[in-house]
């Protein structure tokens, strides 16, 4: 004679986490891509590099020449804001 057994299965739960369409290593590069100089930049910054590697000049100098190329950017840019800022406030006047 057979005689049926129910099988029993636990039934779980699971939470569906929505998250946005990228992965976290989209996520990542897009992040670090943010710190990163622009394609000329980081040519120019990877060819003192490769200067001071072969010997061409000492990488004290590479490092002052890449520090200062750094500063005077970001000062340049700074300074091109303020006077922006400076012509649009006397032009209202």
């Amino acid at each position: 004679m057979d005689v049926p057994v129910p099988v029993l299965t636990p039934h779980m739960k699971t939470v569906h986490v929505p998250t946005p369409g990228m992965s976290y290593v989209g996520d990542a590069g897009r992040l670090v891509a943010g710190y990163l100089p622009s394609p000329e930049r980081l040519a120019f910054y990877g060819g003192l590099g490769v200067a001071a590697i072969l010997g061409a000049i000492d990488w004290p100098v590479a490092a002052a020449i890449g520090i200062g190329t750094m500063v005077a950017r970001r000062t340049g840019r700074g300074m091109d804001a303020m006077r922006g800022r400076a012509r649009r406030s006397t032009s209202r006047t």
